[in-house]
């Protein structure tokens, strides 16, 4: 298969699922990301802000906030094709629809994060295989990011298990997770 036949097969399962379950395996992928010992030692966690058929991270960022961690989402620079991550520390009052409809840091209220100071990044995808490679949108904005970040930082994936598949196709730019977290 394809990486876009996969991407549609995958979306269309995705779409399917109703937000009862949805926000239920979120929850239950939420407890595993805080039982990691990556997490638990992390000051800096990088998280993306889903998409609503992505696996839910608003409320995982609130309670890691809640927690005392710094966490920083990412921002997209279109120009350089560029992820810059930036702190949120009220995601309710600093985040509104960005590019791709992704919600990002309003300008007023970002507050860039070297990628150096991030000690865990949560990173999304549309389906994962069992190597840690990922299949996102095909902006290739997340693959440029885990080519610049520090080797030793953890790179977890999040995902539903109808985004699990047996092998993605990789290509030379596609960067893998360390592990993938899915229920």
């Amino acid at each position: 298969m394809t990486k876009t036949q996969i991407r549609a097969r995958v979306f269309r399962q995705l779409h399917r699922q109703k937000e009862d379950d949805r926000r239920q395996r979120s929850e239950a992928i939420q407890r595993k990301v805080f039982r990691l010992t990556a997490f638990r030692r992390a000051t800096w966690v990088g998280c993306y802000v889903a998409l609503p058929y992505e696996v839910h991270t608003w409320r995982m960022i609130e309670a890691m906030v809640a927690q005392g961690k710094r966490v920083a989402v990412p921002v997209t620079r279109p120009r350089s094709t560029r992820l810059e991550f930036s702190e949120v520390r009220d995601p309710l009052a600093e985040l509104a629809p960005g590019r791709f409809g992704v919600w990002e840091p309003r300008p007023h209220a970002r507050r860039p994060v070297s990628i150096r100071r991030l000690d865990l990044v949560l990173v999304p995808g549309i389906a994962f295989d069992r190597r840690g490679h990922r299949l996102g949108h095909g902006a290739g904005y997340f693959d440029r990011f885990l080519a610049r970040l520090p080797k030793d930082v953890p790179t977890i994936g999040l995902a539903y298990r109808c985004q699990l598949v047996p092998r993605l196709p990789a290509d030379p730019h596609d960067h893998a997770v360390q592990a993938v977290l899915s229920a």
